[in-house]
């Protein structure tokens, strides 16, 4: 009877010990159904002992969500939490998949895997059912205008036959001068995107969901033009989605192609989801186009000086080409003349 009573107290033992040494992590979420645009914190709390912690960062989480900050808190000494603030981005209900966090010990290393955490979409609109306005009558008109409209260019073509009979063959004939043909000036669309992000109106003076729609709208045309002219694909009638994948399989850096994705994103949202942003909001994608200039000036020069080689050859060949065709000997056309 004793020996069973150390064994089973050796077995309370150990089992205290493992529980005194269990890692545990939990996720929060202060919202569980969004709007497109709307921003919400998502919370990972991490309990139990170690030296060291490695958390998700920016590039666990998917295109439906951008990171806006994260800001960690430890309320205990075995107790830490990650707080991440984020800005939802979907049309549709999403699980917010599950996150590996990395607790690090001098002998060893323990990976914990978040719960994942679903999310349902909340639509702006006033209902899904709700009927379109009707659309403005078709007023007939009565035949015998038709008739008027007929008569009016029979009587308009009947003039300019007379004139061309009577009084243009009497004016004298002069051998047309063509202006000397010149090479067209190559546009740096660099520059052209500088001027444009340079000519959009302060955050701080918009005023109206009309004037937060024409901003996003230039500065999201803006990037878009650029792209259209740098990479060669047509940007401008592209969703924001197929625009990354573009981009993607042209090499382009991540960073880049990141600030391209936030800005479209935004510009996407207060253009078809009503979605009004705020002050600050507008500060920062004026903000993020500006680091995109910064990264296009590290990274395209060599293509830009490239397109710019190509215009000028091309411009060459063009000039030269047309100055060929009005070369006309003067003869030919003195006979021309005679001829008349």
């Amino acid at each position: 009877m004793k020996r069973i009573l150390c064994l089973f107290s050796l077995i309370l033992l150990l089992l205290a010990v493992s529980l005194a040494d269990a890692q545990q992590v939990h996720t929060y979420v202060d919202k569980d159904s969004l709007r497109a645009g709307e921003i919400f914190e998502y919370t990972i709390v991490v309990q139990g002992n170690y030296s060291g912690l490695t958390y998700p960062n920016e590039g666990d989480f998917d295109e439906d969500f951008e990171m806006l900050s994260r800001h960690r808190f430890q309320t205990a000494a075995n107790q830490d939490s990650l707080v991440f603030r984020l800005q939802f981005f979907g049309t549709e209900d999403v699980i917010l998949p599950a996150k590996e966090v990395t607790l690090h010990r001098n002998d060893s290393d323990t990976t914990l895997t978040t719960s994942r955490v679903p999310l349902f979409f909340k639509t702006v609109l006033a209902g899904d059912d709700e009927e379109f306005r009707p659309l403005k009558p078709i007023f007939d008109f009565a035949r015998n205008v038709w008739a008027w409209i007929v008569a009016l260019l029979l009587l308009a073509l009947a003039t300019w036959f007379i004139y061309r009979k009577w009084f243009a063959g009497k004016e004298p004939k002069r051998a047309p001068v063509a202006p000397p043909k010149t090479p067209q000036p190559f546009f740096d669309p660099l520059e052209e995107l500088k001027r444009e992000i340079a000519a959009l109106p302060a955050a701080e003076s918009l005023n109206g969901i009309d004037e937060y729609e024409q901003y996003y709208i230039r500065l999201g045309d803006a990037i878009r033009r650029y792209l259209k002219r740098v990479y060669r694909f047509p940007a401008l009638e592209m969703t924001t989605r197929e625009i990354t994948m573009e981009m993607q399989s042209e090499l382009v850096k991540n960073d880049v192609i990141r600030i391209t994705r936030s800005v479209l994103n935004e510009a996407d949202m207060v253009k078809f989801a009503n979605f009004r942003p705020e002050t600050e909001q507008a500060r920062e994608a004026l903000e993020k186009a500006d680091r995109f200039i910064e990264s296009a000036e590290a990274t395209d020069r060599d293509r830009i000086d490239s397109l710019r080689k190509e215009h000028e050859e091309k411009e060459l060949e063009r000039v030269a080409k047309e100055n060929r065709d009005e070369l006309i000997p003067e003869t030919e056309e003195t006979e021309e003349v005679k001829s008349d």
